[in-house]
């Protein structure tokens, strides 16, 4: 199953960061951290970037067997 997580600030200035995810493009959920996306061994979670903070909830993913990617140039997702 593929993820796709987008990161941003909680507030103006601030140090904490949400994730909200979707795996369908239409249902949108939020965490506080990547180790609570539900993602199983062989997923992949595709995501916008990666503050020091969330550091150790990917590490944690990849621990898991889950693909974990950066995207760096968002327009170039493909729609399947």
């Amino acid at each position: 199953m593929k993820f796709y997580a987008d990161v941003h600030r909680t507030k103006k200035n601030s140090e904490r960061y949400r994730i909200t995810y979707t795996v369908d493009g239409t249902t949108f959920k939020h965490v506080d951290g990547f180790n609570e996306i539900p993602a199983k061994p062989g997923d992949q979670i595709f995501m916008d970037t990666l503050p020091v903070q969330h550091t150790d909830g990917v590490i944690e993913l990849l621990g898991r067997g889950v693909g974990v990617y950066y995207l760096r140039r968002l327009m170039l997702i493909d729609a399947d």
